[in-house]
């Protein structure tokens, strides 16, 4: 419902942040609730309509306080953008009948015109500008269509509550976007949590307030000293909470992706008071100059590092991790440590050693995706208990078989899935509920669970014979075999709903890696046209300008996906097709946009759906043999670094695989990938 939300002002969007950051804090059960809750926020308020942009005759490049010649003939227009403009100020100036009447009073110095209530007009924004050193706005009251005008010097800014950005642009577009990624919901968010954490003293307030108590102390009660020292250690409890709450909910933004890992090494090294020793030729860190520690410190390292460790502790971050965790050793044998604190680090050390898995698992409440999932696997799981269990009604009187069962030759009900049922010569259905039978026997035989007698009496008891179902039963019956595209629930979905569901999978597979979860989910759709190629399509389009742990998730889904059957070859081909044959344009918003096609193509290559002759034909289609280059030598990097030198050997490095090559980009430029990689 909060995503559903609105956001109409800067206002109401630091607003929004404010108590999603205050319920996160305060919450710690729940951080990763309300980091998932911020991430869902951020994907929508990308773009903020409350943003303005605002023309201006102001020079870019003079400097700040120099005079400027506002006549000067071929002054080039600059901009400057504002994200909290109101039009609900209580005076006004106007009415006019035309913007340029406003501007002309608001740059007359000798104008003597009074403002005049607003009172319950209302009126609608309609220009913005900067002219000669003056900040104007300009409305038009929706009844009478007349103009009025509010007007300050740009110096007054501030003072008026007018917000402004500090830095003039040259052009609106680079304008706009410095705006819009200067006003998201990750941007706000970030710098709240970025505020929080660099406070130097996070007891500083308190310790003021337990000053004053010390010198008033002797003048109270003994009641009253019992009820301030409470309220003061409440205080002081509750905000060693917050910034526990707050180093947690970090780590949860930072494995969400909305946190890179440069964020996170500061933080760490902020609090085991290190930094990083400037013109070295490798990772070197050194202890600050004011490498001091409190007991808070300490526990809010070990806090986050239980938080993250798992993620961060990679083959990426390995020098700066050894180099940490060399302090914390020092630091759990530190004698002038607390016990609490030594142990703290000892028990850090111990679940890095065992793979950062907790000595016992937290208990924490489950998300709604996560309810929402539970509920929907019930579903599939009652869906596939009823289809196993066959189809059909319930028998009649007479002989059959049990539930679901069938019967022989002897006319003895078997027990089999519910719902099948026995038809005699006649045609009739007998047998008990569901029973089957493929004889001429008349309806005289015992019944199954389920079924019954035509005599008098009670049913019989269960027969114990298992007779074996018939063909086309067993055919129904059998479970989908590894590589079973025949799969689908029925439902016919278009290709929005498609994309939308591609969407959906790797959400979900993002949040629990759950093969056989994916497998099912792929399962439903699998009866649509093209359900496959249009699932991967939209994966890998997506792959190209993402987070890294996306994109990850995104091969990994393909591979599943591949590797049980439930997409193609073809599937996988023809959309990365498309990606190689127009790499050049992708690279236009994507500038990494190469590296990231390698990842794909050593991915899918890896699980043999692509081949190299495919892969020559697909890159011949550019334009540009220096892009043709990038396409192969990105790929070569990419399979090298993901599954080492043998891996480039096995699938580039045949005779037929190289000369493809080499008449794909010439010898000599195919001789410089090979002799680095071959």
């Amino acid at each position: 419902q909060m995503c559903d939300i609105p956001i109409l002002s800067y206002e109401m969007l630091t607003m929004v942040i404010r108590l999603v950051y205050e319920k996160a804090i305060s919450e710690q059960t729940f951080s990763d609730m309300y980091a998932e809750l911020c991430s869902q926020l951020a994907q929508r308020v990308k773009k903020s309509s409350f943003i303005k942009i605002i023309e201006s005759d102001e020079d870019p490049m003079a400097e700040p306080g120099a005079d400027y010649n506002y006549d000067e003939e071929g002054a080039s227009a600059s901009y400057r953008w504002s994200n909290d403009v109101s039009t609900s100020d209580g005076e006004i100036v106007g009415p006019f009948e035309s913007p340029e009447e406003c501007i002309d009073v608001a740059i007359d110095n000798d104008n003597d015109m009074d403002p005049v209530k607003r009172e319950d007009m209302e009126l609608e924004l309609h220009r913005l500008l900067i002219k000669r050193g003056n900040f104007i706005k300009i409305m038009r009251a929706r009844e009478s269509g007349k103009f009025y005008t509010v007007y300050f010097p740009v110096s007054q800014a501030e003072e008026c509550g007018q917000q402004l950005s500090k830095k003039i642009f040259t052009s609106e577009i680079e304008c706009q976007n410095d705006a819009t990624k200067m006003n998201t919901f990750k941007r706000s968010l970030l710098n709240k949590c970025e505020d929080e954490f660099n406070k130097q003293d996070i007891y500083k307030d308190w310790k003021v307030e337990k000053k004053e108590y010390e010198k008033t102390k002797s003048t109270l009660t003994e009641a009253e000293r019992n009820e301030r020292e409470e309220e003061l250690e409440f205080r002081r409890i509750k905000i060693k909470k917050q910034m526990l709450g707050n180093i947690k909910f970090i780590g949860e933004l930072y494995k969400l992706g909305m946190l890179k890992e440069k964020i996170m090494r500061f933080c760490i090294q902020s609090l085991l008071k290190l930094e990083e020793v400037e013109g070295s030729d490798f990772v070197q860190l050194k202890n600050s100059e004011d490498d001091e520690m409190d007991e808070e410190d300490h526990e809010a390292l070990c806090n986050l590092f239980t938080t993250i460790g798992e993620t961060i502790d990679n083959r990426k971050a390995a020098p700066y991790m050894r180099m940490y965790f060399d302090k914390i050793e020092a630091l759990s044998e530190d004698k002038s440590l607390s016990s609490r604190s030594r142990f703290m680090y000892k028990d850090l050390i111990e679940m890095r050693q065992k793979g950062w898995k907790l000595r016992r698992e937290l208990e924490t409440a489950k998300t709604l995706a996560e309810i929402r999932k539970d509920a929907e696997r019930e579903e599939r799981k009652q869906a596939q208990e009823s289809q196993q269990a066959g189809y059909g009604g319930y028998g009649g009187r007479g002989g059959g078989g049990g539930r679901g069962g069938y019967r022989d030759d002897s006319g003895r009900g078997g027990r089999g899935g519910r719902g099948n049922y026995e038809r005699g010569e006649s045609g009739r259905r007998d047998g008990g509920r569901g029973g089957y039978d493929r004889g001429p026997q008349r309806n005289e035989g015992r019944g199954g669970y389920g079924g019954y007698s035509s005599g008098r009496g009670v049913p019989p008891p269960m027969s114990s014979s298992r007779v074996a179902a018939p063909p086309v039963v067993s055919k129904i019956l059998s479970p989908p075999l590894a590589g079973d595209r025949s799969g689908g629930s029925g439902q016919i979905f278009d290709e929005e709903k498609l994309k939308l569901r591609a969407k959906n999978m790797r959400m979900e597979f993002m949040q629990d890696p759950n093969e056989k979860e994916l497998i099912m989910s792929m399962d439903e759709v699998l009866g649509s046209p093209d359900a496959g190629k249009i699932i991967v399509q939209a994966n890998i389009e997506y792959a190209i300008d993402c987070k890294d742990s996306e994109r990850k998730a995104i091969i990994e889904i393909i591979t599943i996906l591949f590797t049980n059957g439930k997409v193609t070859v073809s599937d996988v081909r023809d959309p990365l097709a498309d990606i190689v044959e127009f790499i050049d344009s992708y690279v236009i918003d994507s500038p990494g946009a190469f590296g990231y096609l390698g990842d794909m193509l050593s991915a899918f290559f890896h699980m043999e759906a692509l081949g190299v002759n495919w892969l020559c034909d697909c890159t011949s289609k550019l334009m540009g043999k220096g892009d043709q280059f990038k396409v192969i030598s990105n790929a070569f990097a990419s399979m090298k670094n993901a599954y080492g030198d043998a891996a480039v050997r096995s699938f580039f490095g045949g005779a037929d695989e190289i000369k493809a090559f080499e008449q794909l980009l010439g010898p000599a430029d195919f001789g410089e990938i090979s002799s680095q990689y071959l």
